[in-house]
């Protein structure tokens, strides 16, 4: 005949597997893991969107007096610039992807591949239609007033 145990023995059993110390430190270490993913999951869009947000300077210009095409959201901002023949141009790299400022057509312009927060400038002397090699979707203009 199988010997019974007693309900009082099987629940101190089970209590002492639920505060058995190395059960405890796992539990403790796990958590403390999701909580940091966690933590980075919501920190870094916020990190992300705090750099695009509370800009000092005007969109079209430079404390010099440059104009500006600002790249963000996978896209050139203004899409079409229109400025007098000598300008200089600030290319501004505020997205979190590299850009290119590349001319349409063979043996133009070409500032080489911009990591995120760099830039690149450029004295208009003619008419500029450009382009990302990156992202070929993102393209814009500049035109000469005049």
């Amino acid at each position: 005949m199988p010997t019974r145990v007693s309900t009082h023995r099987r629940s101190t059993a089970a209590l002492h597997r639920w505060v058995d110390p190395s059960r405890v430190m796992r539990r403790i270490t796990w958590t403390l893991i999701v909580g940091v993913f966690a933590a980075m999951a919501i920190a870094a869009p916020v990190k992300i969107a705090g750099k695009h947000v509370g800009r000092s300077q005007p969109a079209s210009s430079t404390s010099r007096g440059d104009a500006v095409v600002r790249m963000a959201g996978l896209k050139f901002a203004p899409n079409v610039l229109v400025v007098k023949k000598g300008t200089s141009v600030l290319f501004d790299n505020n997205d979190v992807a590299p850009h290119t400022i590349t001319e349409d057509g063979a043996g133009g312009v070409d500032s080489g591949v911009l990591k995120p927060s760099a830039s690149f400038r450029l004295v208009v002397d003619r008419r500029l239609v450009y382009h990302c090699a990156i992202h070929p979707f993102m393209s814009a203009t500049i035109d000469l007033a005049g």
